[in-house]
């Protein structure tokens, strides 16, 4: 389990990670937090042509409001300032840093493990936005479950239960996520008999998610 300060502190402050240029070389630089990039996604929208003005939402922004109007509703029915009207208005990056420091300096582990589950699956929900992911043609080793229908904000369209980026793989039926090379490759040997997430026969094709 990933520690809840650190997914606390990458949720609502600047954090400092490394990224690949195209180059191939590696470095180390600050980024806005994720819930500020989450934000930035909402604002994603495209230019109506001729010479229209009229702005229209992209998926990966549709996606992420969905995203945000979550963690506002889930971080005002947990958060201490929950039934008090007067605070309702603050920012959601406050919320979630009293919800951990009420959960933490209580000592309440159940409290601080259901806020860790919430925050682990916000911080990948939000890489997922901007990280290409692999779906695989293959059942969840756990719930058995090859296929989900979802509701893209048009229809609903079926889409493969297992998916995966260059950090983890999981479900989207029973959210079992395996994180890391390590857990990844003994998804593999299960799956893919012992071959890369990436090779047959388990690739299939490459989404936006």
């Amino acid at each position: 389990m990933q520690d809840t300060l650190d997914l606390v502190h990458v949720l609502t402050r600047p954090f400092k990670t490394t990224i690949e240029n195209d180059d191939g070389t590696r470095q180390y630089v600050e980024v806005h937090s994720y819930l500020d990039q989450l934000s930035e996604a909402i604002e994603g929208a495209s230019t109506g042509g001729g010479g229209s003005t009229t702005r229209t939402r992209t998926p990966i922004s549709l996606k992420a409001l969905d995203l945000w109007k979550e963690i506002a509703d889930t971080t005002l029915e947990h958060w201490p300032g929950k039934g008090k009207p007067h605070l309702a208005r603050t920012p959601i990056a406050q919320r979630i840093q009293s919800w951990a420091a009420t959960a933490i300096n209580h000592n309440d582990k159940t409290r601080e493990e259901d806020l860790n589950k919430y925050l682990n699956r916000w911080v990948q929900q939000i890489q997922q936005l901007f990280e290409p992911s692999i779906e695989l043609a293959a059942p969840c080793p756990e719930c058995h479950q090859s296929f989900i229908w979802r509701h893209d904000g048009v229809e609903n369209v079926k889409k493969r239960t297992l998916t995966y980026n260059q950090h983890r793989a999981w479900c989207n039926n029973c959210e079992t996520t395996w994180e890391g090379r390590a857990s990844m490759a003994n998804l593999a040997r299960i799956i893919n008999n012992n071959q890369p997430l990436n090779g047959n026969p388990a690739h299939t094709s490459q989404t936006g998610e």
